[in-house]
């Protein structure tokens, strides 16, 4: 009587789990025996496995800047500082869509400023900041994402001198970018931006009236 009764209960149990594990499978519990490799025919109720991938190309580094700068003003024989008020020269965009991480820099050159045999200083004649109020603020350009970015991580002091030369000027940094960031489109400065770029030209009170020219030169260069 003792043996008939334990095989009965054993024979209970493995039935249970039995039922169990039918309930398990039909409630959506894959049996990972049951899976394959999908591309190929499978049976009702076996899972199959694939891959996803998404395979990008990097794109480039682009520099989108002010078509020109303009100061205007009236002399009044003292020396005066002179920032561009036009809205739309107040900020520069840098689209960086090369997915390196390399970083980038903001680089700018200009020729003397000159109207006939009349010239402004090479040194000390123009500069930039990020202040449309101040020519000595020391704050740079505020710089938001146009999309989606990480902004940039900006070393540059401020305001960036920019000497002059009659021939082949020298090229300044005026924003910088350390490596891993400042990927995605980038506006640096804008006229309605806490810290718009500022522009700014030093007119010595004893200049000649007229018009001074000079051809600036904006380029962006990959690497911090």
């Amino acid at each position: 009587m003792r043996r008939f009764t334990l095989t009965r209960k054993l024979s209970y149990l493995f039935s249970g789990a039995v039922v169990a594990g039918s309930l398990a499978l039909a409630c959506g519990q894959a049996d990972p025996a049951l899976a394959a490799t999908c591309g190929s025919p499978v049976a009702t109720g076996t899972d199959c496995t694939m891959t996803g991938t998404v395979s990008l190309t990097g794109g480039t580094l682009t520099l989108t800047s002010p078509s020109s700068l303009s100061w205007s003003s009236t002399l009044t024989g003292v020396d005066q500082s002179l920032v561009d008020t036009t809205a739309a020269d107040q900020q520069y965009t840098v689209d960086d869509a090369t997915g390196s991480g390399s970083g980038w820099h903001v680089t700018i050159s200009a020729t003397t400023f000159a109207n006939g045999a009349s010239t402004f200083p090479d040194s000390g004649t123009f500069s930039t900041n990020g202040s449309t109020s101040s020519a000595t603020a020391t704050t740079a350009p505020s710089a938001t994402c146009t999309t989606t970015c990480t902004l940039p991580q900006n070393s540059t002091t401020y305001p960036v001198a920019i000497t002059t030369a009659t021939a082949s000027p020298t090229f300044f940094t005026i924003y910088d970018n350390a490596a891993t960031d400042g990927l995605g489109s980038i506006l640096i400065g804008g006229s309605t931006n806490p810290n718009p770029v500022g522009w700014w030209v030093q007119v010595p009170g004893s200049a000649i009236s007229g018009s001074y020219t000079s051809t600036i030169t904006m380029t962006i260069i990959s690497g911090p």
